[in-house]
């Protein structure tokens, strides 16, 4: 009888284990190394809770917070990202007998709550991005205020040379994130009469198809040096 009360007592206490430890560190390891990927970084932080914590056993998550450093949102490079999310439930099945890395997030999640993302992008990160994006400014410099975003740069249009003078701002639009430019000058008398609007239009920085689990930009707040991106899934 002692032996069998001994064995019950150990499969108690590892049944307790798998549920309160392994399981959710297999569901954690997941959902890091997916966001590792969608952000190409390797500085992912991310935990998950629920209330009693067994229910994570079953797929019942009731809160996710991650933050990613130094990570990407499709080609705009990001200081800082936080990906929250509330009342997930997921396949544990499917999570535990599939390949997931062949997978997506998506495809382990029964139901989802509320999603929210942040993001910090520095005007070092906007300027890289411009630079890239734009082959034509050279020797750009860029600097954010809570008010906009002003900028110069060395542009060679129609075979002449000018400075530029620029500012603008970032807004989200229909889900994505564009940088919308407001004002434009160009020094130079050969270029006076050019209409450069014509050269320079909104320039996507970033696609909501870019973004997990249907996110899409919702909101950016300029502030000194940097700009606050905000993303839900409606």
């Amino acid at each position: 009888m002692r032996k069998f009360l001994t064995l019950i007592g150990g499969l108690i206490v590892i049944l307790a284990i798998i549920v309160e430890i392994v399981l959710p560190q297999i569901l954690s390891g997941m959902l890091k190394e997916k966001i590792s990927q969608w952000t190409h970084s390797q500085e992912v932080n991310l935990s998950i809770d629920s209330s009693p914590r067994f229910m994570i056993a079953i797929g019942q998550v009731d809160k996710i917070e991650s933050e990613v450093l130094n990570g990407k949102i499709g080609e705009l490079e990001t200081t800082d990202l936080k990906l929250d999310a509330e009342n997930i439930q997921v396949d544990m099945k499917s999570l535990l007998f599939q390949d997931e890395s062949k997978r997506k997030v998506e495809d382990y999640l029964k139901s989802i709550g509320k999603v929210k993302m942040t993001g910090v992008i520095t005007q070092e990160n906007l300027k890289n991005f411009l630079q890239q994006r734009v082959s034509q400014l050279e020797n750009l410099q860029l600097k954010m205020t809570a008010e906009e975003i002003t900028a110069t740069s060395n542009v060679s249009i129609m075979g002449r040379s000018a400075d530029l003078e620029l500012s603008g701002i970032i807004i989200a639009d229909g889900g994505d994130l564009y940088f919308r430019m407001t004002r434009l000058n160009a020094k130079n008398a050969l270029l006076r009469h050019v209409h450069l609007d014509k050269f320079f239009g909104d320039i996507k920085i970033a696609s909501a198809d870019k973004l997990p689990i249907g996110l899409k930009f919702s909101d950016v707040e300029l502030q000194e040096g940097q700009a606050l991106l905000s993303a839900v899934r409606e």
